[in-house]
């Protein structure tokens, strides 16, 4: 298996490369959204700005670590023809995935990181300084859970290719709900109190918001607890539809094109 993955992430790591101008337009297109929200809420409340400026790269450097688009590749596979072609390799498809999906966040981490010390330099408020040790190994944690929740959201309704013909447009619907419950949109202490509580039980906030509370130190105490919690749970929810899934879907495919 270790073998294995060192070809796979080989090959993904020269494709990547190979679409240089892609890989640049993804990097700064996936910056714009979060800085441009940033903005409006230190307009709006100009007394937390350095709140609001440490949430919202915080927010871009979790976005990026646990982004997924597989819905988008697996529909087209699906509909056109060429999953077939994976479908009959000695290796599951969704390793193909995950090693996309770690060279990708790889790349990012490399060029943010870097990209956040210098900034820290000129803007006191992304200094790290305060950050306890357990604080951080909590933030991990919870980022790696989120990486891995938000791979199987995208996974399992890109797997529904096999019934829906265009699965992207139910996905969009269930992106737009995220942007609100994942503090994408604000921070999850600004919600109204019903939307708060309503998030604590979906997927959406362990995708992204969770891990930037406890970053933040916004969540606490038997809170964290719960939110490894429930993070777990859905992890395992998404575990089981894509097995489900993925053997049904065997049956109904077609191998219609290609």
């Amino acid at each position: 298996m270790f073998r294995k993955y060192s070809v796979l992430l080989r090959m993904k790591y020269v494709e990547m490369f190979a679409y240089r101008l892609a890989t640049i337009v993804w990097m700064t297109g996936a910056m714009v959204q979060p800085l441009i929200t940033m903005m409006v809420w230190m307009n709006i409340d100009p007394d937390q700005e350095n709140e609001f400026i440490f949430y919202f790269a915080a927010l871009i450097f979790v976005e990026r670590m646990t982004s997924a688009w597989d819905v988008w590749e697996l529909e087209r596979e699906i509909r056109e023809g060429t999953f077939s072609y994976q479908i009959v390799r000695p290796f599951h498809p969704i390793h193909w995935a995950i090693a996309e999906n770690i060279v990708y966040k790889a790349l990012f981490l490399v060029i943010l990181i870097p990209a956040w010390g210098l900034l820290a330099v000129f803007i006191p408020a992304l200094r790290l300084d305060q950050i306890s040790a357990a604080k951080w190994l909590l933030f991990f944690c919870a980022l790696l859970l989120a990486a891995v929740i938000r791979f199987l959201f995208s996974y399992t309704f890109g797997l529904l290719g096999f019934w829906v013909t265009k699965v992207t447009a139910l996905y969009g619907m269930f992106e737009a709900v995220s942007l609100f419950l994942s503090g994408r949109i604000a921070p999850m202490s600004l919600l109204p109190p019903f939307l708060k509580t309503i998030s604590f039980y979906l997927p959406f906030r362990y995708m992204v918001g969770f891990p930037i509370e406890i970053l933040t130190g916004s969540v606490q105490g038997m809170d964290i607890v719960y939110g490894f919690g429930w993070a777990a749970v859905w992890c395992m929810v998404f575990m089981l539809a894509v097995l489900l899934l993925w053997k049904a879907g065997l049956r109904k495919n077609q191998a219609v094109g290609g």
